[in-house]
C-alpha cells in the first residue's frame, strides 16, 4: 500500500512539473515571438522570425526549470496532503523529509530528461537559428554596419558572426605606418590556431605591391572574442571544458574575466540538479509545518517567488566570488548548503 501512495508521489510530480514546463515555455515562446516582430524586414520576414523563435525557445527553457520542478513537488504535495495521503505515509511513520525526497523523484527524472537533451541537440539548432537570423539581418543595409571588429597588431578584422572556429562575412585589413596595404574579404574564415583560412568565396586587392594571393592570414584572437560573454550561457559543457583546456595559450588581458564567467556557467550547470534538489528540500518541509492549511494558490506564489531570489542570490555569491578572487565554486555552492543548514532546523522542528 505505501509503494502505491509513493508511485503516485512521483507521477503526479512528475506531470505537474512537465505541465508546468511546457506552459512556461509556450508562454517564453509568444513573449519571445512579439518581441522579435520588432524585428521584420523585407529579408527577415515573419516566416523567419517564427522559425528563430520557434528554435531557440526550447533551449530558453533551461531558464524555467527550477521553479518547473519546485512548483510540481508543491502542488502535488498540497494536492496529497488535501486528501489525506501524507497523513496516511506519516503515520506509517515515514518522516517528512523522505516524503518530499521520494516526491522530489519525479522531477528529477525531468532534469535528466531535459538537461541531455539540451547539451546534445537543443543548443546546437539555438546556435545555428543564431547564425541564419544574423547571416540574414546583414543582408540589410541597416545592420551592415553592426559588424564587429578586432585589432591584432598592425591587422584588423571585421566580422557578422561566429560560431565554434568560423567566423561569417569576413574582411581582413593590413597596414603599415598608417596605410593599408592589402584587404581580403569572403562569406567565411576558418580559425585555425593563429590564423584564418578564408573560404573560396574569397576576394582580395593590394595597395602596395602585388603580395601573396593566398587564403591564409596571421592573426590572434583573444579568447573572449571567440566566445563573448552573451553567448557563455548557451556553450555546451563539453565546449566549455575545450575552452578551458586553451584557456593556458591565452596572453591576452581581457581573457582572465572571461575565465571566470566560463567557470560560473560550467559549475550552475554540473550543479542545477543539486540546486534545484535543495529548493525542494527546503520549500518541501513547509508542507509539514507552517503552509500545511494555506491555499495551493499560495503555495504557488510562495514557489515562485522563492525561486526566484535563490536565482538572485546565487546570481550575487557569484558575482562577489569573481569581484574578489574567490573560487567561482563557492559562489555557485553557497547558496544550496546555506538551504540545506536552514533545512535541517526546519526539518527538525516538524
Amino acid at each position: 500500500m505505501i509503494k502505491i501512495f509513493h508511485g503516485y508521489l512521483i507521477k503526479r510530480s512528475f506531470l505537474i512539473s512537465l505541465l508546468i514546463f511546457i506552459m512556461f515555455t509556450a508562454l517564453d515562446l509568444v513573449f519571445s515571438l512579439m518581441s522579435e516582430l520588432e524585428n521584420l524586414s523585407e529579408e527577415y520576414n515573419f516566416f523567419n522570425v517564427f522559425l528563430y523563435v520557434l528554435s531557440v525557445s526550447p533551449s530558453n527553457a533551461i531558464n524555467f526549470l527550477e521553479g518547473a520542478c519546485l512548483l510540481g513537488v508543491m502542488i502535488s504535495l498540497g494536492i496529497s496532503h488535501q486528501e489525506g495521503n501524507l497523513n496516511v505515509l506519516r503515520s506509517s511513520g515515514e518522516s517528512p523529509l523522505k516524503i518530499v525526497l521520494i516526491s522530489s523523484l519525479g522531477p528529477i527524472l525531468l532534469i535528466f530528461l531535459f538537461l541531455p537533451s539540451n547539451e546534445l541537440f537543443l543548443k546546437d539548432v539555438r546556435a545555428d537559428a543564431e547564425i541564419n537570423k544574423n547571416l540574414i539581418a546583414q543582408s540589410t543595409e541597416k545592420n551592415s554596419q553592426n559588424n564587429n571588429w578586432i585589432k591584432d597588431g598592425k591587422s584588423f578584422l571585421t566580422y557578422s558572426y561566429i560560431k565554434d572556429s568560423f567566423i561569417y562575412k569576413v574582411k581582413f585589413i593590413k597596414t603599415d605606418d598608417s596605410k593599408v596595404l592589402y584587404f581580403k574579404m569572403a562569406d567565411s574564415a576558418e580559425i585555425i590556431k593563429n590564423q584564418i583560412k578564408f573560404d573560396e568565396t574569397m576576394q582580395y586587392h593590394f595597395f602596395e605591391g602585388s603580395g601573396i594571393e593566398n587564403n591564409f592570414e596571421e592573426f590572434k584572437f583573444p579568447l573572449i572574442i571567440k566566445m563573448p560573454f552573451a553567448k557563455v550561457e548557451n556553450l555546451k559543457i563539453s565546449e566549455i571544458i575545450d575552452a578551458q583546456k586553451f584557456i593556458n595559450t591565452s596572453s591576452k588581458k581581457e581573457d582572465l574575466l572571461f575565465i571566470a564567467h566560463l567557470e560560473k556557467y560550467f559549475y550552475k550547470n554540473i550543479f542545477q540538479p543539486i540546486s534545484i534538489l535543495c529548493l525542494i528540500i527546503f520549500f518541501g518541509s513547509f508542507i509539514f509545518g507552517s503552509l500545511r492549511d494555506v491555499t495551493p494558490a499560495s503555495r504557488i506564489v510562495l514557489s515562485v517567488v522563492g525561486a526566484f531570489i535563490y536565482k538572485v542570490f546565487q546570481d550575487f555569491t557569484i558575482s562577489f566570488s569573481i569581484a574578489t578572487n574567490l573560487s567561482v565554486l563557492i559562489g555557485v555552492i553557497a547558496p544550496a548548503l546555506l538551504l540545506l543548514i536552514m533545512s535541517t532546523f526546519l526539518y527538525r522542528r516538524i
